[in-house]
């Protein structure tokens, strides 16, 4: 789904076959490695689950930072109190994880080589529509706390660290995705010359 933004075709008359490659392996498909780091985190959890307290402390003070965990916290601390540590590991491991990728990869959409072949005639729109989507996903991830329904949802199963988290984890891949595809598109991206029709990919 990355492979469309805005309506703009990224691949058009991309010739680079080992980064397509590379592209579709990295995007394509369920975020699988945040799930797996994330059934790690819950083992260790449920056999140490002490090494997790000792460690949640910590990582909570750079959370609490973050308006979304500022209130969620305090939240899941008062609802599901045996949970607090599992979600303080289990939020700050997958925003670290999937920052770091973002990173490494964006770093190598920038080194790779091919051509600017895409000329996009109407740019405003075309950043106005991918500035909505991160937004939405950045609000969702770092500002917009998700028990706004506040002590209504006193259950083990609404609401609760793992859906908390099952919910981080979508809207996490779904950010990166939407970086990933703004860098490519930048990465290819030209300015239509004088005296030339800009050529505009197709979306069919």
């Amino acid at each position: 789904m990355f492979k469309m933004l805005a309506g703009v075709d990224l691949f058009f008359r991309l010739q680079n076959h080992v980064f397509i490659k590379r592209y579709e392996s990295h995007i394509s498909g369920p975020p699988l490695d945040m799930a797996v780091l994330s059934v790690s985190i819950l083992f260790l959890w449920l056999i140490r689950a002490d090494l997790l307290d000792q460690l949640a402390p910590n990582l909570r003070y750079i959370l609490v930072m973050l308006p979304k965990y500022h209130y969620e916290l305090p939240w899941l601390a008062e609802n599901h109190p045996g949970q607090i540590a599992l979600y303080i590991c289990l939020s700050f491991s997958l925003i670290t994880f999937m920052v770091a990728k973002t990173l490494l990869f964006s770093v190598y959409i920038i080194s790779s080589k091919f051509s600017r072949e895409i000329i996009v005639t109407d740019l405003k729109s075309v950043v106005k529509q991918d500035l909505v989507y991160s937004l939405t996903f950045f609000s969702f991830i770092f500002l917009i706390p998700l028990p706004v329904y506040g002590e209504g949802a006193s259950t083990t199963v609404l609401g609760n660290a793992y859906f908390l988290t099952f919910f981080n984890i979508v809207c996490l891949w779904m950010l990166s995705g939407g970086v990933l595809a703004t860098v490519l598109l930048a990465k290819r991206i030209k300015t239509p010359k004088g005296g030339h029709p800009a050529e505009v990919p197709s979306n069919d």
